[in-house]
């Protein structure tokens, strides 16, 4: 009798689990059924549609990372980027193994201007995920952007270990040893970027600026011919050609270059006219009465102020030069760089 009265209860709270175990299951069921109905929706539904329905799911499943995953992607479509944020955090809180998810809350925090929060965020995020590339790409751009050149270049060669034949990691190298002005790594790196890309048009014309400030002409005149392919960079590798057909006592040429460079931009005339190198061909240079055409920008940020530190650097060797061009002696143009940095840091602490 007792015998049959146990089983009877071991069979009751078997029956018990099973159910619960069917409820549990039910549940999780039903919420995977309205994930899917979610993601259907943000394929073929109205943005409108997606997000009421979105909104509805994160009141009834408060812990799903993936529903706040969608109304951070939504809202951020909209352009609320502090309240999109503020989902994909609780997105990542709630899945820290989403590495997507850690690198989208970095990306949004540095466009909302938060770099700090973001480097910390990327530098998390490589201790978990060291060979995640584009999370590298971002920290080192991230650093780049505020400066921090040397930190720049640590993430990027940790990067490399990974990444040996990424072009890019070797081209924003170049970049950020020419912000430290060591010319010889970022030729050296500019190089082992074009031979990977051969398209890396800026990457040439990076490589010519730092000939000609080194003096080694023919080999600017060789990097600016393959810059000429990308259109926003003719105007001013037709400038420079110029500056070194006259350096080469090659007039006729160097008027010829400065016309097609009016051509393309008629803004340069002022450069052309304050540059004492052109003082005597100035007369047969043509001034264009049509406006130029536009042209479209494709450079990011990052390239355009390389560029110009590039040719600010160009411009400070040669008006030492008295405006003819020629090479200076390395340390003498370091010298003059570390005075150049060392005024803007003291314009900086007044």
């Amino acid at each position: 009798m007792v015998l049959e009265k146990f089983i009877a209860i071991v069979v009751i709270i078997i029956l018990l689990l099973l159910f619960i175990v069917f409820i549990i299951k039910n549940k999780v069921i039903k919420e995977n059924l309205k994930l899917i109905r979610l993601k259907m929706l943000l394929k073929f539904g109205s943005n409108e549609s997606v997000k009421k329905y979105a909104l509805k799911l994160v009141d009834k499943y408060p812990q799903n990372s993936e529903v706040h995953k969608v109304l951070g992607m939504l809202y951020e479509k909209e352009g609320n980027i502090n309240v999109a944020l503020d989902e994909y955090i609780r997105a990542v809180e709630l899945n820290n193994s989403d590495m997507q998810m850690h690198y989208k809350v970095a990306e949004l925090l540095q466009k909302n201007d938060r770099n700090e929060d973001a480097i910390i965020m990327l530098q998390d995020l490589l201790k978990m995920k060291p060979d995640y590339l584009d999370a590298s790409k971002l920290l080192g751009n991230i650093l780049y952007e505020e400066e921090r050149f040397k930190e720049a270049v640590s993430v990027y060669m940790y990067a490399l270990r990974y990444n040996p034949t990424d072009y890019d990691l070797y081209y924003n190298l170049g970049m950020t040893f020419t912000r430290l002005n060591d010319f010889q790594k970022a030729k050296e790196y500019y190089r082992r970027a074009a031979v990977i890309n051969t398209f890396l048009f800026n990457g040439q014309y990076n490589l010519a600026l730092i000939a000609m400030i080194q003096g080694e002409l023919d080999e600017a005149q060789k990097h600016l011919m393959q810059a000429l392919q990308q259109e926003e960079l003719e105007p001013m590798a037709y400038y420079y050609l110029a500056q070194i057909a006259m350096m080469k006592e090659e007039k006729q040429k160097a008027v010829d270059y400065l016309n097609l460079a009016l051509e393309l931009d008629n803004k340069i005339e002022e450069k052309i006219k304050s540059q004492p190198l052109f003082a005597a061909i100035q007369e047969r240079i043509r001034i264009p009465n049509e406006p130029s055409r536009k042209i479209e920008i494709k450079l990011s940020k990052k390239e355009i102020e390389t560029n110009h530190y590039l040719e600010e650097m160009f411009n400070l060797v040669d008006s030492l030069n008295g405006g003819n061009g020629f090479k200076l002696e390395e340390d003498q143009v370091q010298v003059e760089i570390e005075e150049q940095n060392e005024n803007e840091n003291e314009k900086e602490r007044d």
